[in-house]
Formats: C-alpha cells, sequence, structure tokens
C-alpha cells in the first residue's frame, strides 16, 4: 500500500517527505525550537513548507531551478530548503561570512533563478554585480511578520505541491574546493542526503527522536544535510543555537535534555572546562560531535575526561553530503592516555561506507597502520559529481570511488590515520580556508611580485593563515607592509580568511616543474615560528 509520504511504506523517498511523514504520525511533535524557546511542530513545519514550495512555484521557479541561500540560523532557513525540496528546486547555500567580492563566483557558476537571503546580509547583496541580481527571484528575510517570505506563504494554499520530484535529482549543489583552482559545486542528491541521514544518525549514536544542540552554522554546506535533515529524519528536535556562549549552551542542554550536541575545535578546551563545572546540566547527553578541523591530541584526551565515551570523532568532507565517512565507536577512549594512537584516529568506516588505502598505481596499500597513501571510499551517500565540471569529476569518481585526495594509513583492526586533509588546505575554527584565494587576493595588491599561503598550527583554532610575499623590486614609491597586506584581506576576504602573519623573502621555493613548493614554504614558516 502506498504511504502518504513515500512511495514504499513509510521510508521517505525524497527530502521533502520527511516533514510530511512526521506532520502525519505525530503532529504535535516538535521539530524545532529556538534558543530562547519559541517552537514549530512537525505539522507547523509540513504546512508552512507547502505553501512555500507553493509561492515558489507561483513565482515562476520550476523543478531543476537553482536557488541561492545566503541566510543566517532561524527557522525561516530550514523552511527555505524544505520549500525548495518540495518545489523540485537545487539548493546552493552560501556562506553567511562571505563578502560579496567572495561571493560573486559562486552565484556566476551556480546560475540561480532565485536568491533568498536574510536581512542581516542586506549589506552584501547590495554590493553584488548588478547583473548578479537582475532578472532573478528576490527574497528578502527578516523578523518582520510581513517580510517578503511571509507573505509569500500566507498568501498561498497549504495543499502539498503536485509536482514530482526525482529521488536521484539534485537537491544541494554544496561548493567546495582543493587548494588551486576555482571552488567546485558538489551535486548532493536527494537519495545520497536521506543515505547520509540514515549513516551519520548511527554515526553519532542518535536514537529515534533525538534532542540536538545545533551549535554549527546552517549556512556551512554540511550542516543542513549532515545535522538538521540527519535530525529530522529521525523525528527528532533541532534547538537551533545561532551565536552562543558556553554558558547558553549548558542552559539548553539542561532545558531541553539534550542528547546530542557539537564542539568545534576552538571551543574545545573551553568545552571540557564548562562541561565538569556543571556536569548536571548534560545528564542526557549522549554523544558529542568532534570534526571538521582537527584537535590535538591533548585536547581530545581532555574532553574525554569529562564525557568520557560519549565522544564522536571522525572524518567527512562535502562529498560525502557533508557526512562521515570513518568514527571513533567511543570505547576506545575508555583509559587510554594522553599518548594513546587513540587520540589521532578518526575511527573506522562508518555503516554503508567502505575506505581503502592506495598507491600511486592505484593497488590497495596495506593495512599496517604506517603505509601511507591515498585515502579512497564508495558509499551510497556520495555526490554524482561537480557542478558543470566533467573532468574534475571523472577524476576524482574512478569506478565507483571517490578520490579524496586525503593521505593515510589504516591499521589492521580497520581504524583510519590522516596524515594531511588534502595537504595544503587550511581549517581555522572548522572553517575551510583555500590558499590560492587567499594568494589571488594579495598577489592583487600592488607591489607583491609572488606569494604563498600556508597554515600553521595555532593553539585556539586549529590552525592559522601565514602569507609568506616576495616583493616586486621593480615597483618603485610602493611600501608593502604586513598591516597593508592584511588590510586588503580584510576588506575582500571573510574575517577567518585573512592572514594573521605575514613574512616577507626574496624568493619562493618552487619544485622542478617550476610550481611554487608549499610544502617546503610550511617548512620554512614552520622554522621561523619556532625560533621566535
Amino acid at each position: 500500500m502506498t504511504s502518504p509520504y513515500g512511495q514504499q511504506g513509510t521510508e521517505p523517498q525524497t527530502i521533502g517527505e520527511i516533514p510530511t511523514m512526521w506532520a502525519t504520525r505525530e503532529p504535535g511533535l516538535v521539530a524545532l525550537r529556538s534558543k530562547a524557546g519559541a517552537e514549530r511542530t512537525y505539522l507547523e513545519l509540513d504546512e508552512r513548507t507547502n505553501r512555500l514550495a507553493n509561492g515558489f512555484y507561483a513565482l515562476g521557479l520550476r523543478p531543476g531551478d537553482r536557488l541561492v541561500a545566503w541566510m543566517s540560523d532561524s527557522f525561516a532557513c530550514i523552511d527555505v530548503y524544505l520549500a525548495a525540496a518540495k518545489a523540485g528546486l537545487v539548493v546552493c547555500p552560501l556562506n553567511s561570512r562571505l563578502t560579496a567580492h567572495e561571493a560573486d563566483y559562486l552565484v556566476r557558476d551556480s546560475d540561480p533563478r532565485a536568491l533568498v537571503w536574510t536581512a542581516d546580509l542586506d549589506q552584501v547583496i547590495a554590493d553584488l554585480a548588478p547583473e548578479l541580481v537582475a532578472e532573478r527571484v528576490l527574497l528578502r528575510v527578516s523578523e518582520e511578520a510581513d517580510c517578503q517570505l511571509e507573505q509569500l506563504i500566507e498568501g498561498s494554499p497549504s495543499d502539498p505541491p503536485a509536482i514530482e520530484v526525482d529521488p536521484d535529482s539534485t537537491f544541494i549543489i554544496g561548493y567546495t574546493s582543493g587548494t588551486t583552482g576555482k571552488p567546485k559545486g558538489a551535486e548532493l542528491t536527494h537519495r545520497s542526503i536521506l543515505a547520509i541521514a540514515r549513516i551519520n544518525a548511527t554515526s553519532y549514536r542518535l536514537t529515534a527522536y533525538p534532542r540536538f544542540a545545533l551549535t554549527g552554522s546552517m549556512s556551512f554546506v554540511a550542516v543542513i544535510p549532515a545535522h538538521v535533515l540527519c535530525t529530522l529524519r529521525m523525528g527528532g528536535c533541532l534547538t537551533i543555537m545561532g551565536k552562543w556562549t558556553m554558558d547558553e549552551l549548558l542552559d539548553v542542554l539542561e532545558r531541553d535534555l539534550i542528547t546530542f550536541t557539537y564542539i568545534p575545535s576552538p571551543l574545545m578546551s573551553e568545552a571540557a572546562e564548562a562541561l565538569a563545572r556543571r556536569p548536571e546540566a548534560w545528564t542526557n547527553l549522549r554523544s558529542v560531535l568532534h570534526s571538521a578541523s582537527r584537535a590535538r591530541p591533548d585536547q581530545l584526551h581532555a574532553l574525554v575526561q569529562v564525557i568520557g565515551s560519549r565522544l564522536v570523532e571522525g572524518w567527512g568532507m562535502t562529498e560525502n553530503s557533508g557526512g562521515l565517512m570513518s568514527a571513533m565507536l567511543g570505547h576506545e577512549y575508555l583509559g587510554a592516555g594522553v599518548d594513546d594512537p587513540v587520540f589521532t584516529s578518526v575511527g573506522r568506516a562508518v555503516l554503508d561506507i567502505s575506505v581503502r588505502v592506495i598507491g600511486p598505481d592505484g593497488a590497495d596499500l596495506p593495512h599496517d597502520g604506517e603505509t601511507v597513501g591515498e585515502l579512497i571510499f564508495a558509499a551510497p551517500s556520495l555526490m554524482s559529481g561537480y557542478h558543470n565540471r566533467p573532468q574534475e569529476t571523472a577524476s576524482a569518481l574512478q569506478d565507483g570511488w571517490f578520490h579524496t585526495g586525503d593521505l593515510g594509513s589504516m591499521d589492521a583492526e580497520g581504524y583510519i590515520y590522516i596524515s594531511d586533509r588534502r595537504t595544503d588546505l587550511i581549517v581555522s575554527g572548522g572553517a575551510n580556508v583555500y590558499p590560492s584565494e587567499v594568494e589571488e587576493c594579495i598577489a592583487a595588491i600592488p607591489g607583491v611580485r609572488d606569494v604563498a599561503v600556508v597554515g600553521l598550527p595555532h593553539e585556539r583554532w586549529g590552525q592559522t593563515v601565514v602569507a609568506v610575499v616576495v616583493r616586486d623590486g621593480s615597483a618603485a614609491g610602493i611600501e608593502l607592509t604586513s598591516e597593508v597586506i592584511i588590510e586588503r584581506c580584510r576588506t575582500q576576504l571573510a574575517s577567518y580568511k585573512k592572514p594573521t602573519q605575514v613574512t616577507f623573502v626574496d624568493s619562493l621555493p618552487r619544485t622542478a616543474s617550476l610550481k611554487i613548493s608549499r610544502a617546503s614554504v610550511r617548512t620554512m614558516a614552520q622554522s621561523w615560528t619556532a625560533n621566535d
């Protein structure tokens, strides 16, 4: 018998069927809660997103059209995603911290039919090139009851939209990048995101009806598929933290009986201290995820000393629908000292995912915990390809295996150890910083002849951005200082991307093919730091 929300039984086949499933089963179940305590049930969420999906259609948007969502954390952000799913639209998220300069390429590459933004981003929207907003559907979201989005919802019917959505159609284009070239849009389908919802639920050790304190920004590409939709698929309640302090998080953990949350690297030490200070606030907490940027063993050990086996450490990426490919089970931490190798592992391959370590010839390498090769994986949650990039897709996806570019090893028990995350990628405070983007900004400054950007370890942020610059001796009359370079980056890039250190040299080390050797630059920068 066909269910009202799926093609088979009660299993949703598309993302838009998730709120309908729970609204049908338990209409009064709370789906969303704000830090201040405002609530929205699954029935309300389903009806609002039906209305918004119908409103999108009335505005002329059709299945397959792309919609840029440039939004800060709010109930409205989830409304937009779920309504887009019901309408067969493709969501292209932009980080709310990006400048107009940074967003320019992403908007041009995705070429959306619609642009939705929250009012706090009015100025960056105004700074976009006029042709990027011309002839597009524009929707501004604010807290006012009569904002454009609310007007569209109020003026549209609440019946389910009469639109058939293919489970294998693209739902999200998540922009990611290596360390060279322009960002690439990973195309994530309804089917792949539903797969990661199931996979992450087991990796995060969630039971049905989880209570999740959402500490990550929904404007980060991975947060909606890997956290928000995973929780909603399980019939859970999301408490949206937005900007938060550790005391506010502890208050929410206690008030909402939170079972799961996420701690970013910069707050690892602070979290361990706060949780130790108020153990009564988190008696219902079953698991705590740390991911994104790498944490030091001593930070992980300190957190385990407080929360024990609740810690979930893993390895994930946007191309895997934002989810994990490996994770620790938790028991490995019990009784482990700070020098135990357990604190350098990202765990075993998780449910439904296969991971291999291969050499340059593509052959599998020994699982001895020491032999380093490229990590590749196969998964039902894997992207279908890169948007408008057939060559990059063919290079990354080979015979069903995704070649990550990450180097690592695997031991005899299947535990994975990452040697380098795409070698040159800088992960600062959980956010990716692509050296080529910062280098392009600095290279445009008068008086710069050459530049290389690398990441160095940082006590709080995991890594910090360092620029090594060669002055142009022929540029007479130009005073090029570190202050000039940092200020230019501050105005052109998100704040976390600007260098915290600029060093001037006579020349940069290069490979035999005359490319700048970032590995050598990194070694140089580390030696300078050690000698300071």
